[in-house]
């Protein structure tokens, strides 16, 4: 069994036969996450409920990288 990863926006996960799920939106409700809008590589997306993601067993593909503004002299 994997380590329980969070769900984070933007973020790709794999499973235990390397398949690619990003998360694109968390549904909140009264404060607390209720549903999640995945993608696989393939585009095709689906909602599921905060207990199936723990059943899930997914571990983090790779983080998004955020581009950093650059400084420079003039």
């Amino acid at each position: 069994m994997f380590l329980q990863q969070q769900p984070i926006p933007g973020y790709w996960y794999s499973n235990f036969s390397g398949q690619l799920i990003q998360v694109r939106a968390m549904l909140y409700i009264s404060g607390r996450c209720q549903r999640i809008l995945l993608e696989d590589i393939r585009g095709k997306r689906d909602y599921i409920d905060t207990g199936d993601w723990k059943d899930m067993d997914l571990v983090l593909h790779s983080p998004v990288v955020e581009q950093q503004p650059v400084a420079r002299d003039r």
